[in-house]
């Protein structure tokens, strides 16, 4: 799990550059896709979840793409 300080810091920075990039608070998918990657790093990861972990991760990101 990554450190409160460092998320907080990598949110601020990359919403800064995401917005110098021309995202704005009406870009609903971006923002969510933003804070769901960030939210994805706060998360702590079970030793031993290989493959299994990796794949449903991504089927469940597959899946809110989709939507």
């Amino acid at each position: 799990m990554i450190a409160r300080e460092v998320l907080l810091r990598l949110a601020r920075e990359s919403g800064e550059t995401l917005g110098e990039l021309g995202v704005r608070a009406t870009d609903r998918g971006w923002i969510e896709q933003h804070a769901e990657t960030l939210a994805d790093l706060a998360r702590p990861r079970r030793p031993g979840a290989g493959l299994r972990g990796v794949l449903y991760r991504l089927a469940r990101r597959a899946a809110r793409t989709a939507r």
